[in-house]
């Protein structure tokens, strides 16, 4: 399998998959605020995601968004 047919086959199931999510219906009729706050939120993870979790951390090894409060707890409270 060639990576063209990989990456179209990978975005086929990625389609389908987001199709069964129970969202998916009311995701094509979001009103301007949602959409709006939509946007901002991904701003703020993207923020977040180069400015705590990109970086080095001495006790952790690999930080990411959504680990146990307990362990990430260090990073967050930075």
């Amino acid at each position: 399998m060639s990576v063209a047919e990989y990456q179209a086959k990978r975005a086929a199931f990625i389609v389908e998959d987001r199709a069964l999510r129970r969202d998916h219906a009311r995701s094509a009729n979001r009103s301007t605020a949602e959409l709006k706050a939509d946007e901002v939120i991904r701003q703020i993870r993207a923020i977040e995601a180069s400015s705590i979790w990109d970086g080095e951390h001495e006790n952790i090894q690999h930080p990411f968004p959504g680990m146990e409060f307990l362990t990430g707890m260090e990073i967050v409270s930075v």
